[in-house]
């Protein structure tokens, strides 16, 4: 068996075996080199900053571009894909905002329920949340995310006292509000956890201030109850998400 080592392992196979190992070597070193070179030439095309963006403030289209960098100096997280940052709902500098031409790192951004303010961040001119006081009976089966018409029960003096109901026939102001939470006496919102808990107060989203100052003055002079009619299953569950 040693005979027939030593038959085969002569100075020219060792000569094919260090030459096999040189070329090996030769290759692996060149990969390296050439990935090395590659991070620091490549350009590859990010998201940045299109302006100073002040802290807090939602990030669009508008104040967004991309920018060809050197791939070496890409954050971690950086983003390159602006469309799809955008489909995941109304984002946000975070606490410390954007430099112009600064890349859109992920970890600084954040939506309306992660910030310091809240959901409350994420409204557009005109629109609010607004609470309804409720009981278990003028608002069975409201739950966050379902769609609901409200109707407004009250006395009427003018009419010797007889009973009136305004819904969305009368005022169109009082269809399709969209049930953002519902909270316990204590302020807490209802959820899985405490799902036993009594409902004390719905929050809707009103579009305008007409339709925030209808529904206080409804809830002043009577009862509101609230029916469901639907959901905004994407509303919600972009909620869900964050």
């Amino acid at each position: 068996m040693q005979t027939q080592i030593k038959r085969y392992w002569n100075k020219y196979t060792r000569l094919g075996v260090i030459v096999i190992l040189a070329l090996s070597v030769a290759i692996a070193t060149s990969e390296i080199n050439n990935t090395y070179l590659e991070s620091k030439v490549k350009l590859v095309k990010i998201v940045v900053a299109a302006e100073n963006i002040n802290p807090y403030t939602e990030l669009k289209r508008e104040n967004l571009t991309y920018r060809e960098v050197v791939k070496a100096e890409v954050p971690a997280d950086a983003l390159d894909n602006l469309e799809i940052f955008l489909q995941e709902g109304p984002m946000f500098a975070g606490e410390v905002g954007f430099i112009k031409g600064y890349p859109i790192k992920k970890s600084l951004t954040n939506n309306s329920l992660d910030s310091v303010f809240g959901s409350p961040l994420g409204l557009k001119e005109g629109e609010s949340y607004l609470g309804i006081a409720i009981d278990q009976v003028r608002a069975q089966l409201v739950k966050p995310g379902i769609m609901v018409d409200a109707y407004c029960f009250f006395q009427s003096s003018a009419l010797g006292g007889n009973a009136q109901i305004i819904s969305k026939l009368e005022d169109p102001l009082l269809g399709g509000l969209y049930v953002h939470a519902v909270k316990d006496k204590d302020n807490e919102e209802i959820n899985e956890k405490n799902r036993g808990a009594i409902p004390a107060v719905v929050v809707v989203e009103t579009v305008s201030p007409e339709q925030t100052g209808k529904l206080i003055y409804y809830q002043t002079v009577g009862k509101i109850f609230l029916v469901p009619i639907g959901t905004d299953s994407q509303k919600y569950l972009r909620k869900e998400a964050r």
